[in-house]
């Protein structure tokens, strides 16, 4: 039987699971990555799957929603959409969606094989990742999820790093292990800072200046590692901190801020802030297109504005303002 009519076939039987019509108009955060044919596609391949394995109650807002008693309660397409535009043969986009929801699925099924309820049989599994606030709140919100807040705008995840994927922890077992979470989020950095990754300093120009550019890169744990610059990587804290920019989770930017050039970080958001957007926009898993004051293990939002003319303004948070002052 050829795969269009397979699929066809699917969503017909399937079409009883739907205590909802499906919603194929675009989220407002997807219509200016994808065309509405489009992202029709990507939910009628990837509806059948899921119909598969789970009773679905509704396709809205970016996801495909689950019945309760299930052990998903929601599966998001963004990483599926990107991946998906990532492809220049939509004739591909099958494949893609097959792949990333049977990884999906092994997971869980993996996760089964584990005794969750147990903290010290998953300890070594725990890790972080960090989501833009907009993309867990599509996804049904992070009450049932065990976050916290380390840049603003963002949420920070308590995950599973298994095999194939990476799950979030819930809440309810995560009651069950009856620890602090500050100290669990500790095993999961610690966790993470151990992997390898890669790091290089460079000399750009920025406008009539040079300026020290920092890059980590690793293509799952570089966000989540720079959340622990202090300990992991104390020769990328300057003076008076850092400012640092997570466009997504594989890549980092930095810039030192010194005694000796403390005023270099400048220049460095004015080079560095269409880079960091793109690096954002077109990414299977952005973190956030802002900068950060990373000092004593916290994160400040830097407030950066740029005018029609394409003219970047730099506020330093009062935080850095009064260390400056203090020092002069």
């Amino acid at each position: 039987m050829p795969k269009q009519l397979f699929l066809l076939l699917n969503i017909f039987f399937c079409s009883s699971v739907y205590s909802q019509p499906i919603d194929y108009n675009v989220p407002p955060g997807y219509k200016k990555i994808i065309k509405k044919n489009e992202y029709k596609k990507i939910i009628d391949i990837a509806v059948p799957i899921v119909a598969g394995r789970y009773t679905i109650e509704n396709i809205r807002e970016g996801a495909i929603y689950l019945k309760e008693s299930q052990e998903l309660q929601v599966i998001g397409l963004a990483e599926i959409i990107l991946k998906c535009k990532e492809a220049s043969d939509q004739q591909k986009w099958t494949l893609i969606i097959e792949q990333h929801l049977n990884s999906l699925f092994s997971a869980i099924d993996q996760k089964k094989n584990l005794d969750i309820n147990q903290f010290e049989t998953v300890r070594q599994y725990l890790s972080i990742r960090i989501y833009p606030a907009e993309m867990i709140d599509r996804r049904g919100g992070p009450e049932n999820l065990v976050v916290r807040s380390d840049l603003e705008g963002t949420y920070t995840l308590l995950m599973l790093d298994l095999q194939s994927a990476f799950t979030p922890v819930q809440q309810s077992v995560f009651l069950l292990w009856n620890k602090n979470i500050d100290d669990v989020f500790k095993v999961a950095q610690e966790n993470i800072n151990r992997m390898q990754i890669n790091k290089e300093v460079r000399e750009v120009k920025a406008g009539k200046t040079k300026v020290e550019a920092i890059f980590i890169e690793n293509e799952d744990y570089a966000a989540s590692y720079a959340l622990d610059l202090l300990n992991n990587s104390p020769e990328y804290v300057g003076d008076w901190g850092s400012v640092v920019a997570m466009p997504n989770k594989g890549i980092v930017n930095i810039c030192r801020i010194t005694k000796e050039k403390p005023m270099d970080f400048v220049p460095y958001i004015q080079l560095f802030k269409k880079l960091v957007r793109e690096f954002y926009d077109n990414h299977q898993q952005p973190v956030s297109n802002q900068f950060y004051w990373y000092y004593k293990g916290r994160f400040t939002l830097i407030q950066v504005n740029e005018d029609a003319g394409g003219n970047v303004t730099v506020l330093a948070p009062f935080g850095l303002t009064e260390l400056m002052t203090k020092e002069n």
